[in-house]
């Protein structure tokens, strides 16, 4: 740094100064740094819009090619930077996608299944609550006999009483990923392309396993109609 290999010559000059004068030394020292880190501030800044402009147009010419739909979007070079530090997720309800960001650089582009009308996925900002994978939902599932037999397909606990001899069996959700208290929360499911959950973020198993292995508590999840991180401010 410039303001480095100029102190020594200050310090000698402040030594000729009057008393009253020492101080300009260590003021002109102190708005050299300062002016250095803004510098280095925005330097920062253009790179990262830069690299977050190169990402997503690798992105968007992904999303150009037909069938992107059906399939997950991966930039290898972001993923092998992927730490539990650097990565956010966004959940687009509108599109029925998720995004992996990485240093808000789109990393991975999945299809997910969100809460249909009757049960939607609330909307908003959150937070990877606890990790389990193993998880069973205590609100959703099925009521079976003592014989294993099914009596109902489609059993909500807030509604449907299991009668004497049944017993209720929650849905499996491997992978689980809490992000609110009443229960909703990212986890291996069925991804047919719309709406489909009770209000959780339905993911396909390859999808929730990295996920799962890559956050931590704590990880932000934005849930939107639309997800901003497909849209990038320009470089300066």
């Amino acid at each position: 740094m410039a303001a480095l290999g100029h102190t020594e010559t200050l310090n000698a000059f402040s030594m000729s100064l009057p008393a009253n004068l020492k101080w300009v030394v260590p003021a002109v020292v102190a708005m050299m740094f300062s002016s250095c880190a803004v510098i280095e501030k925005h330097a920062e800044q253009k790179r990262n819009a830069e690299e977050r402009a190169a990402a997503l147009a690798a992105h968007q010419a992904w999303r150009a090619e037909k069938g992107w739909r059906a399939n997950t979007y991966r930039n290898d070079p972001l993923l092998a930077t992927a730490t539990s530090d650097n990565v956010s997720i966004q959940i687009s309800l509108s599109e029925q996608r998720g995004l992996l960001l990485v240093n808000e650089c789109i990393a991975l582009d999945f299809p997910v299944a969100t809460g249909k009308p009757s049960h939607p996925t609330p909307a908003g900002e959150f937070h990877v609550r606890g990790k389990e994978k193993d998880y069973s939902s205590n609100l959703y599932g099925k009521i079976v006999d003592a014989t294993g037999t099914v009596v109902v397909e489609n059993a909500d606990r807030t509604v449907d009483t299991p009668a004497e001899g049944t017993t209720f069996e929650g849905a499996r959700m491997p992978y689980w990923m809490r992000l609110t208290d009443t229960g909703v929360g990212m986890h291996i499911g069925y991804v047919p392309g719309r709406p489909a959950s009770h209000g959780c973020i339905r993911l396909r198993h390859d999808t929730a396993v990295r996920l799962f292995n890559l956050v931590k508590i704590g990880t932000p999840v934005l849930i939107a109609e639309e997800a901003p991180a497909l849209t990038a401010p320009p470089a300066r």
